[in-house]
């Protein structure tokens, strides 16, 4: 919105520069994208504002509304005349309705309408006056009448618009619904196929214009135009901009209409129109005005206490001065007191509750004037629950051991669902389908989060990716016989692919059941749980590469290969992992019980044994663990062998062994036997025999 500073002058005092005014007006809310000079066409210059106006200041898209603005800043009187009384006394004889009808159609979409009638104008140049304030905003001159309804736009906010009376057949006016496919030339030279839902203000036959959007060819002011009929409406604002986005014209009117007009405005404007007609352009003014509206607009009042506005701006404003800030932006005070009604004018559409008041409060007072008060609060620590602890955790572990996390929907195929019900479920319980899916392939709420990843292993397999390592947290869903339904929180995980290219990796080797096993082990270790597996005896994985995962007596879930058939055409191993977290956070301990760091050193030793492949290498570690305590103190895995150099039949684990004492250094006399007793037991319980 460019507004001209000498314009302004019009309606009020203005005793400070064109910057300094600027800055006063974008502190206000008003926001100044620019200030330029603007040479006129006689070489004069005149300073230009242009303001950034948001969608709820419409009342400032016009001269007067930032007059009003200025004023109220600056603690100037306003200087605006009442075309209304004047129009009385220059009215002619001729009575409008014996010159055009007015019929409106659609009183929700246009609740007010006002039609003048103007006889005998002589359409010309505009002078010079109305050609500079129009040039110096931007505005191309075209005739003293459309030169009219633009400078009055500029002047009040309110849109108008001139027609032909001669070109309106029947001298009548329409306020309807388009026909559907119902042609229509715009102004601008828019040729349209109107629809249904557009609004137009139509002759006896046809269109004539785009309600509040624009006008037609078949009715615009020419130079033999002789007879006017002025329009001054208020528009539904959404049936405007959905007309304007739909049929691609935007105009000054529209961009106002889209905002809100004054309802009183409507009128106003019209008069100050009118006044400028006659004066300009010859016309006489018939008698009376056809103003249709279904209802009256209702003042607003809204209740405004002192204290309240204190309180919220931190300041110490009595009712003198609340009066005197609410009054100077035009509203009126029912009662002066510390509780006091608050009158709003029409032109404030965008106030309708006591902080708006108080908002305006501070806009006019000054922003800066509010002072800066810290905030007086506990700091109080955040309770993190045990929950929130293993899922920070589970990220943490996953994450760095190159995991990436994905999220998906919480509904798949029925099928599938259906596939992994006993994952978690029983045989008894089934799934939960939905009402309204979004496909059918998101039907059923997910009984397992391994199809999603399945899913998204696919899609980065064919896009090249050779190695993937995915994990999620989310929930899971079944019902048992009786429709109860039941969540459970779930971590699930799968790898798959050649490792990585590393230092620390055999290059060619895939992941495999112990990769993934690892990452495990880590996360128990970190929740100070000990791992322990059993034999799964579901049908999810392949017997004998799986195992059921506890932690004492709760099961947790599942590891291992899956079973081709269910991981579609992948085309090499899958290794799977699902843990119900609710039975994780059951097996944590409350309290953690830390021990001193032994005062003395450790003594190592290793032992590489040929065992029987049938035989864990878990039961030998607990077998090693049982007999060396309580010394032994670590019993850990680190090479396992299969291979020609050793009988077909048989495996090779070596373990590295740890033996501390907590009252004092070990001696070889002592660790020696209880090595060799080890060894032993080994031979006599598992038949192993040492690797040489």
């Amino acid at each position: 919105m460019k507004v001209q500073v000498d314009w302004l002058k019009e309606y009020t005092e203005i005793d400070v520069p064109a910057d300094e005014l600027g800055h006063v007006l974008t502190m206000a809310g008003l926001e100044i994208e620019s200030h330029e000079t603007v040479v006129l066409p006689d070489g004069e210059a005149s300073e230009v504002l242009e303001l950034n106006v948001t969608p709820n200041r419409g009342y400032c898209l016009s001269h007067i509304g930032v007059a009003r603005e200025v004023s109220a800043l600056l603690n100037k009187s306003l200087k605006l005349t009442d075309p209304l009384k004047i129009l009385e006394g220059e009215s002619g004889t001729v009575v409008v309705k014996d010159r055009i009808a007015v019929e409106n159609l659609e009183p929700e979409l246009c609740p007010r309408y006002c039609a003048l009638a103007i006889e005998n104008v002589k359409v010309g140049p505009s002078p010079k006056w109305l050609k500079d304030r129009l040039v110096a905003i931007g505005l191309r001159p075209i005739n003293n009448i459309v030169d009219i309804t633009n400078f009055v736009m500029m002047e009040y906010g309110q849109p108008l618009h001139a027609f032909d009376r001669d070109l309106l057949v029947g001298n009548k006016i329409i306020i309807r619904r388009a026909k559907k496919g119902e042609p229509f030339s715009s102004l601008d030279g828019t040729q349209l196929k109107l629809e249904e839902d557009a609004l137009v203000i139509a002759d006896g036959e046809k269109p004539v214009a785009l309600a509040g959007i624009m006008g037609g060819t078949n009715s615009q002011v020419s130079q033999t135009t002789c007879h006017i009929v002025l329009e001054s409406a208020c528009f539904d604002p959404a049936t405007v901009r959905k007309g304007s986005k739909k049929y691609g014209l935007r105009s000054d009117s529209s961009y106002r209409f889209e905002r809100g007009v004054d309802w009183n405005g409507v009128v106003s404007a019209q008069a100050r129109a009118a006044l400028l007609m006659k004066e300009l352009a010859g016309g006489e003014i018939c008698s009376g005005r056809i103003d249709i509206h279904h209802e009256t607009e209702k003042s607003i009042s809204i209740a405004l206490r002192v204290s309240r506005v204190n309180q919220l701006l931190g300041a110490s404003f009595d009712t003198g001065q609340v009066q005197n800030l609410l009054s100077r932006l035009g509203m009126e005070i029912a009662e002066s007191a510390e509780n006091m009604q608050v009158k709003i004018p029409s032109f404030r559409p965008d106030l309708s509750r006591e902080v708006d008041l108080i908002e305006e409060i501070a806009r006019i007072d000054g922003f800066d004037k509010v002072g800066t008060v810290f905030p007086m609060a506990e700091v109080k620590s955040v309770k993190v629950t045990a929950r929130q602890k293993i899922l920070k955790k589970v990220r943490e572990v996953f994450c760095y051991a190159g995991f990436s996390e994905t999220i998906h929907y919480s509904f798949i195929e029925c099928a599938h669902a259906e596939e992994f019900l006993t994952a978690f479920a029983s045989e008894q319980d089934r799934v939960i389908a939905l009402k309204n899916p979004l496909s059918s392939e998101h039907d059923t709420m997910r009984t397992s989060m391994i199809p999603g990843l399945l899913k998204t292993a696919a899609l980065n397999l064919s896009r090249g990716q050779k190695t993937l390592k995915l994990f999620e947290v989310g929930g899971i869903y079944f019902a048992n016989a009786s429709g109860e339904r039941t969540e459970k929180a779930v971590l699930s995980a799968i790898v798959m692919g050649s490792y990585e290219l590393t230092p620390w990796k055999p290059r060619g080797q895939e992941y495999d059941f112990y990769d993934l096993k690892g990452v495990l082990e880590t996360l128990m270790e970190h929740l100070h749980l000990k791992l322990q597996t059993s034999l799964y005896n579901g049908s999810l994985l392949v017997p004998g590469k799986s195992v059921q995962v506890e932690a004492g007596d709760r099961v947790l879930g599942y590891l291992g290969q899956m079973e081709e058939n269910r991981v579609g055409d992948m085309g090499q191993n899958v290794y799977a992992l699902e843990l119900d977290l609710g039975a994780l956070e059951g097996s944590l301990s409350s309290t953690i019980r830390f021990q001193p760091i032994a005062k003395f050193p450790e003594i190592y030793r290793d032992i590489s044994i040929l065992v029987n492949r049938s035989v864990t290498s878990q039961k030998v570690a607990d077998l090693i663990f049982e007999t060396g305590s309580p010394l032994i103190q670590k019993v850990q895995l680190y090479d396992h062998f299969q291979g020609k150099k050793i009988q077909a039949d048989k495996k090779s684990l070596t373990f590295a062994l740890s033996f501390q004492s907590p009252d004092r250094t070990l001696s070889d006399e002592e660790v020696n036997p209880l090595f060799e007793k080890i060894v032993q037991i080994l031979k006599s319980e598992l038949g192993a025999s040492l690797r040489e």
